[in-house]
């Protein structure tokens, strides 16, 4: 993908008088601008398998620390981020391996691993350019943060919101570090073929027209694997009293590109949510359906670190429902319990029934055999949160997640309970 071109286009159209304007306005200083923050967080994680696969367990504590600088004055500012992540190994579970939360090393995970990153960041009125190790986050290109050292990439990022009610995002990003690695030099791979994936490139704008509603368009394209193509539309309608009901739409389409090491691509993906609020109360109901004779397949880092490039309303704590030519449908139910005590809690309850998997176009030796003999997967979640709202441990947060998969050949149990301590510092 081109992105000289778009990069001058957002650039040069920006009058001087506007970026002066701006540059009044917002300008803080690169030291008064900037800010710092320490997450403190405790994991448990533990995968029982039901079939051959192995168990994974074990218990951590991670440390990430992000500084932010302010900008320089002037209609150019200038600034830089930066941020260290460490995994300290509590219990290795009796030797298993497999969590996502530590580098491995040898037979076994390290008990300690560290990494440090950094980006250059310039802004232009309400646009900024960066470069180095970013954590973008959108449809196409999304690093997860789900154990103990979030996920990074290196690369440029465009973010703009100069146009009204449009914003942009524009990226280009050759690397990454995943869970498992302090090596900032790992590559990208698709997530299910397990093959490599070359350079990443998207752009994508969303526009929020009102307050209740928006619509979003993404073109992304892995350099030997696929193109695709996201759409989003949601909207949200307040009814009577304290009640709303809100729809999200969300489509894919995947061609593919390049080498086309995953080979031919040829997969529509769409997913549809309705959710009716009443108060505290929530619930949900999710559709979705692959077209095509391929799985949905989407980004993962070379260390086997996930992406969450999956914008679907039935992508679930531990499957997505994405087998070629596969539907599901998901109930939902949230409840807001509210402040009692000093505490904030929230309870989430989800079934996700997947079926129509068309395992006889998968190739059984192929590199999407996973779906080869399976017709239809089903999973349960529980998702359980406290925060804490008052007195000297404010915010801190205590949530479980327990998952129940069942998919042929591979069904699993999976609880990870996750305790963190946000402290802003300056």
């Amino acid at each position: 993908m081109k992105k000289r071109p778009l990069l001058g286009l957002f650039i040069f159209s920006m009058s001087a008088s506007s970026l002066q304007a701006q540059a009044d306005e917002t300008q803080e200083g690169f030291v008064e601008g900037g800010a710092a923050k320490l997450i403190a967080r405790n994991m448990y994680f533990n995968r029982n398998s039901l079939s051959d696969y192995p168990d994974s367990r074990g218990w951590g504590q991670g440390f990430q620390l992000d500084y932010q600088s302010g900008f320089t004055p002037g209609d150019i500012g200038f600034g830089v981020d930066a941020s260290a992540y460490t995994a300290y190994k509590l219990d290795g579970g009796r030797g298993t391996v497999g969590t996502g939360m530590f580098p491995a090393e040898g037979e076994g995970e390290r008990t300690e691993s560290s990494t440090l990153n950094a980006s250059v960041k310039m802004k232009w009125s309400s646009t900024i350019i960066k470069y180095g190790d970013l954590r973008p986050y959108n449809p196409v290109f999304a690093t997860p943060d789900l154990r103990l050292m979030p996920m990074t990439t290196r690369g440029f990022q465009l973010l703009s919101d100069d146009i009204d009610k449009v914003s942009i995002d524009i990226g280009h990003f050759y690397s990454s570090r995943g869970y498992t690695t302090t090596n900032h030099n790992e590559g990208f791979m698709a997530g299910y073929a397990g093959v490599d994936a070359g350079d990443v490139d998207y752009a994508g704008l969303t526009y929020q027209p009102v307050d209740e509603g928006s619509v979003a368009f993404y073109a992304s394209r892995a350099e030997d694997l696929w193109r695709q193509f996201y759409v989003n539309a949601n909207y949200i309608f307040p009814l009577k009293a304290e009640q709303t009901l809100s729809f999200d739409f969300n489509l894919y389409r995947s061609l593919d590109e390049g080498q086309a090491r995953a080979g031919a691509i040829n997969v529509t993906t769409w997913s549809l949510a309705t959710a009716y609020g009443n108060g505290p109360h929530t619930y949900t109901l999710s559709l979705q359906k692959i077209h095509g004779s391929q799985p949905f397949d989407y980004l993962m880092g070379s260390d086997g670190t996930y992406m969450d490039s999956i914008y679907l309303a039935n992508s679930s704590q531990y499957g997505d429902f994405n087998g070629p030519g596969e539907k599901s449908v998901g109930l939902g139910y949230a409840y807001d319990f509210g402040s009692t005590g000093g505490l904030h809690t929230t309870l989430g309850l989800r079934y996700v029934y997947g079926f129509d998997i068309d395992n006889e176009k998968v190739d059984p030796e192929g590199l999407y055999a996973y779906f080869a003999h399976s017709d239809k997967q089903i999973e349960r979640d529980i998702d359980l949160k406290t925060v804490v709202e008052t007195g000297a441990l404010k915010n801190l947060s205590v949530r479980v997640r327990y998952a129940e998969h069942a998919f042929t050949g591979d069904s699993v149990k999976q609880l990870r309970i996750i305790t963190e301590f946000p402290l802003d510092l300056f």
